[in-house]
């Protein structure tokens, strides 16, 4: 029996055989605990789920004698993933978003600084950046706002108690001739509005600032009969993507500088639709400019847009020249000065005509004996960052 259990080995005498038994069966043990050691460490390196080998010392090794135990199995733990990225000390915060919308925070507004009057005609550099199609306004690093830097201030800054009345006189920049005329005829506190698709458009706004002007950019939105009533290239419409409006609310914004803000030119449909407008006044706050609905449209929902944006606002109340008669102009002219009275303030909206101008020269020459002060856009509208009006 024993000679054919070890002829596998090639072992041919007993002799031998039987003086090698003890010497052997060490080997073998010694051969099945490095087997096992080196088996364990194969399935540890290819299998996670199975522990690492810890390697006893020498004198454990030598006077183990039983077989090793299974490891148990180890249950695999699913990785959970956080649902925001730890920050590192390389990576900035995250930003939070406002309930506004708002994908970054703004910073507050700095204490108003004003062009000095010999400079009023020349962009601020901090306030501009380039565009895809030319300069456009931004915030200042510090906070600075292009309606504060490019304001002009009120007569009587800081008196609450007189009747004020805000006059806009638009469509400037498309006639040389109207355009002129307002520059030189009407006070620098009338506030004048240009249209971006007039030729010499920086040549104006430098006459315009330098008579002291406050400016406002008039944006071409889509009325509720567009096509048909086309306000012009570029646009703002309903029904498109925001990335599109943005860019052609850029284009219009390029055609300018030292403007405080801008007002809409037609519209009805575009400003009576949310979805539209958000992302064009979250622009128009985030730059800081102000906006004002020219009063030609009587339900619209830029109020409310205006001030989920933080954007600041004015409406108009008085449509000064809708019917262009002497006799219609003088009567809304009249009802301006009323409705100040009444309330503390009236916002009039005007169009550069040669008679509308003329008119609106001659009340202004007269305001401090109608028992008013004609007083820039910049300082009567609802602004939610100085939580003033």
């Amino acid at each position: 029996m024993d000679d054919e259990l070890y002829k596998p080995l090639g072992l041919q005498n007993p002799v031998a055989r039987r003086r090698s038994g003890l010497a052997l069966a060490a080997l073998s043990l010694a051969a099945l605990a490095v087997a096992g050691v080196g088996f364990s460490w194969y399935r540890g390196y290819f299998d996670p789920a199975v522990p690492e080998p810890q390697i006893a010392d020498a004198g454990t090794a030598a006077t183990a004698q039983a077989p090793a135990a299974q490891p148990k199995p180890v249950p695999i733990t699913p990785t959970i993933r956080p649902s925001v990225l730890p920050e590192t000390p390389d990576a900035p915060p995250l930003a939070e978003v406002e309930p506004q919308g708002r994908l970054e925070p703004v910073p507050p507004p700095a204490p108003i600084r004003r062009q000095e009057s010999g400079l009023a005609h020349l962009p601020d550099p901090a306030l501009v950046e380039r565009g895809a199609t030319g300069v456009i306004p931004r915030r200042g690093p510090d906070g600075a706002r292009p309606m504060d830097v490019y304001s002009r201030p009120p007569d009587t800054e800081g008196n609450f108690g007189v009747a004020r009345v805000v006059i806009i006189v638009g469509g400037l920049g498309i006639s040389q001739t109207s355009t002129q005329q307002a520059v030189k005829q009407l006070p620098g506190a009338v506030t004048l509005a240009f249209a971006p698709y007039g030729n010499s458009l920086a040549r104006w706004m430098q006459a315009a600032r330098q008579s002291g002007h406050e400016l406002l950019l008039q944006l071409p939105l889509e009325p509720f009969d567009y096509p048909r009533n086309d306000p012009g290239p570029h646009t703002l419409k309903t029904g498109v993507s925001p990335v599109e409006n943005l860019a052609d609310l850029h284009w219009a914004m390029s055609r300018l500088t030292n403007y405080v803000g801008v007002i809409n030119f037609l519209g009805g449909k575009f400003l009576t639709d949310e979805s539209a407008m958000k992302p064009v006044f979250d622009q128009l706050a985030e730059r800081g400019l102000l906006f004002v609905d020219d009063g030609s449209l009587r339900n619209t929902a830029s109020g409310d847009v205006a001030k989920a944006s933080l954007l600041p606002y004015a409406r108009v109340d008085v449509l000064i020249d809708a019917v262009r008669t002497r006799q219609e102009i003088a009567r809304q002219l009249s009802q301006l000065s009323e409705q100040a009275k009444r309330t503390g303030l009236a916002i009039g909206m005007a169009n550069a005509f040669p008679e509308t101008i003329e008119m609106i020269a001659s009340y202004a020459a007269q305001a401090s004996r109608l028992g008013i002060e004609i007083t820039p856009v910049s300082a009567i509208v609802r602004d939610p960052e100085r939580k003033s009006r």
